[in-house]
């Protein structure tokens, strides 16, 4: 019986991974997403992180396709997407973690430099030992700062993101700094969930169940030799309570900008105005 219900699982989760390829070939990365956190989802019936994994990976391919469809050119997103189709297609979800860890790790390094502006293609070289003492540096830095989480305005986390991110992309990096960038970003998802909770019990939530995982990250990381599957395990850990949390609170909003909602909405009569007044303007330059 759990043998035949251990299939069904896999064969939802392949279902989850089909549909994901189809939102990826179709360029619908939003879409995407939404059928990555399904696999996360699916995945909590399961004991095997291999498909918590999967689900992550996918999760990460969204946003960074989003984001060279915005900014690229046509050519640079083409290219960029068939290293995405290549890797899709050989995701093996029964394949060995540290199997799915080394071909993640090949298409994000081939990737990158379809991610670089022009500035940073003509200016930087890659440097993986500049990144792995950076990334030492920040893993320590989340551990020393952690009560910067206490702060109901703080963005440490993200901060802390957002300069392994740039690092990875600018200057690539090893396995383990892709660990590193990985944890921090499952983590980030479960404690965005927080702000749920009222400003009493918000300091319990992050010491009895942030903290924790802070140790574990610092102490998985900073070893001389890291063990992928120890990396999954806790990898899985976290995406089983930020699922556990979308279950109990749902979605939560889009984080928005303060200003953005500075911006007055813009009418179709106000932009025919606009228009006008720019048409005159060329008028006159004409004449």
């Amino acid at each position: 019986m759990l043998g035949e219900m251990a299939t069904d699982i896999l064969e939802v989760i392949e279902q989850d991974v089909k549909a994901a390829y189809s939102a990826f070939k179709n360029d619908d990365f939003t879409d995407m997403n939404i059928f990555a956190n399904r696999i996360m989802s699916n995945a909590l019936l399961s004991e095997d992180p291999r498909f918590t994994l999967v689900g992550f990976f996918m999760k990460e391919m969204a946003r960074i396709y989003g984001s060279i469809k915005a900014r690229k050119d046509l050519s640079t997103f083409s290219t960029a997407k068939s290293l995405g189709d290549v890797y899709i297609k050989s995701i093996k979800l029964k394949g060995s973690i540290n199997e799915l860890w080394e071909q993640y790790h090949q298409f994000y390094n081939r990737v990158r430099e379809h991610r670089h502006d022009e500035y940073e293609k003509e200016s930087y070289k890659e440097n993986i030992e500049f990144t792995r003492f950076a990334f030492r540096w920040l893993i320590k830095k989340l551990n020393e700062d952690r009560n910067t989480l206490f702060n109901e305005n703080n963005q440490f986390m993200r901060g802390i993101i957002n300069e392994m991110d740039r690092i990875l992309k600018v200057h690539g990096g090893e396995l383990v700094d892709l660990y590193a960038l990985s944890l921090a970003k499952a983590l980030q998802l479960y404690y965005e969930y927080v702000e749920y909770f009222s400003k009493d019990e918000r300091r319990k939530v992050i010491e009895k169940s942030v903290f924790p995982y802070i140790d574990d990250i610092t102490k998985t990381l900073l070893q001389d030799a890291v063990d992928p599957k120890e990396v999954a395990l806790l990898l899985q850990r976290m995406i089983v309570d930020w699922r556990i949390c979308f279950i109990h609170f749902m979605e939560r909003p889009e984080f928005v900008p303060i200003e953005r909602e500075k911006r007055v909405p813009i009418t179709e009569e106000t932009k025919k105005k606009i228009s006008e007044t720019v048409a005159k303007a060329l008028e006159e330059e004409v004449k």
